[in-house]
């Protein structure tokens, strides 16, 4: 159902309710007013009729043909009058009514059921006379229906015109919707550019400025898909092309050759590998609706990534834990984050340089620190704000050429889908300390847990 339509019909139903609301109400007032009206009616008559008696001075005992002439009565159908003497003598009366019923009457207001009709009716007795007057009650519904079609047929034609009004004036009002949506329609699938309504209504603005921020969003995301699309070229063809190369070095070679260009191509397959395996890890932290949740203990997730180093790696690592702590991070994704910021820090520092792994829990913050700090070129202002980006690589002070540029983003991937930060600052005395920081779950873990399910590093 249109929005349109259904404004219509709620409004609609609604002064439909509030109209049989007051129309209950006013029936009842109408009906009870016209009551009193028409009781003061009947009785204002039958004085009226003694009144006129008074004044002709004609006495009950009077028996004269002009008697009646003087008090002749006629009626309508509904409406009955009967005068009479106390003594029981009609003198006049109407053609029709219950004038069976007036002899036994009380003095004042009655209500009787004559021959399956009601009747309203009123006494009055004054100066030897008997005057009674009375109408039937299905008359008086009869007036009081009059009544409300009179008074209903003007709400009639205000509701349907109305309605009829509201529903061209909220089709006017949609006009601008009308032409958002046939925009959006005449859009291409590359075309990000703003929509621009002009003449739009104010509760049309934040939907137009949302629509707009995604359209930025979208084009900032096209973008970076498309450099990305760019780099992964660049970069699997580096790797391919070494792997060609040394293949038809191999074909043409004999001996040690062979093998040497073999050895070479090798290289080249692990190293192509090693990029769509990050490429792939890259795809799953950023895909919203990965079905791997859950939470993990921040010492095995570390003590899980460091035993991945090798042998010679792992001597020069010092790690720092006082306090263990559970984050809302997977396991196999936290491993992946601490793994591939130790492999940037061994990268980067020399061979006997140590590197340091720090995790820190803040129980007022609420978050848990995980800090690796190298001794290596650090970095400039420059690249501060390039690190992250995807194929990027400082190769200042590089200890071997095997990264793919992809392991940084993939840390700020996974620690920004799950609420975290990373961040790069200087270390005192030369090299770089990246550190992030999550927020914790439940139970804390003494540093005993660590040294009992890790040992020492």
């Amino acid at each position: 159902m249109s929005l349109r339509l259904r404004a219509v019909i709620i409004t609609g139903i609604a002064l439909l309710a509030l109209w049989a609301g007051a129309a209950g109400w006013m029936v009842r007032g109408v009906h009870a007013n016209l009551d009193r009206t028409l009781d003061g009616r009947l009785a204002m008559s039958a004085r009226m009729v003694s009144g006129l008696l008074e004044r002709a001075a004609l006495a009950p005992s009077t028996v004269t043909g002009d008697f009646a002439e003087a008090v002749r009565v006629s009626g309508e159908e509904g409406i009955a009058c009967e005068i009479r003497s106390l003594r029981g003598e009609v003198l006049a009366r109407t053609t029709a009514g219950p004038h069976s019923e007036f002899e036994s009457l009380p003095t004042g207001f009655s209500t009787r059921n004559v021959q399956g009709h009601l009747w309203r009716m009123y006494v009055h007795r004054a100066n030897g006379y008997q005057v009674t007057t009375a109408d039937r009650l299905d008359e008086r519904d009869v007036l009081i229906h009059e009544l409300l079609r009179v008074a209903g047929v003007p709400f009639l034609i205000a509701f349907l015109g109305g309605l009829a009004a509201l529903w061209i004036g909220i089709g006017r009002g949609l006009v601008p919707l009308k032409a958002l949506s046939q925009q959006l329609r005449d859009k291409h699938a590359d075309d990000t550019s703003p929509i621009v309504l002009r003449h739009s209504p104010a509760e049309l603005q934040p939907v137009l400025a949302a629509m707009n921020g995604l359209l930025h969003r979208l084009a900032g995301a096209l973008a970076s898909q498309r450099a990305f699309t760019d780099g992964a070229a660049h970069e699997l063809r580096t790797p391919l092309t070494v792997i060609d190369t040394h293949l038809q070095v191999a074909q043409l070679s004999e001996g040690e050759d062979v093998a040497l260009a073999l050895a070479s191509a090798e290289q080249g397959v692990k190293r192509l590998r090693r990029t769509l395996d990050q490429m792939m890890v890259l795809a799953r932290a950023e895909a919203g609706a990965d079905s791997e949740q859950g939470f993990s203990a921040v010492s095995a997730a570390v003590h899980a990534a460091l035993q991945q180093c090798r042998g010679e790696d792992y001597q020069r690592l010092s790690v720092q834990l006082d306090q263990d702590t559970s984050v809302a991070v997977p396991r196999s994704m936290l491993e992946t984050a601490v793994r591939n910021l130790v492999d940037n820090a061994l990268r980067y520092s020399s061979t006997d340089a140590a590197v340091e792994l720090q995790v820190s829990v803040d129980q007022a913050l609420q978050h848990c620190t995980i800090a690796v700090l190298d001794r290596g070129p650090g970095l400039t202002s420059a690249q501060v704000g390039q690190i992250g980006q995807r194929f990027w690589r400082g190769d200042q002070g590089r200890s071997s050429q095997d990264g793919a540029g992809l392991g940084i983003s993939i840390v700020h991937a996974i620690v920004a889908r799950f609420g975290g930060s990373l961040a790069f600052k200087p270390r005192p005395g030369g090299g770089l300390r990246a550190e992030i920081v999550l927020p914790i779950t439940h139970a804390q873990h003494s540093s005993q847990d660590w040294a009992d399910s890790s040992g020492q590093a």
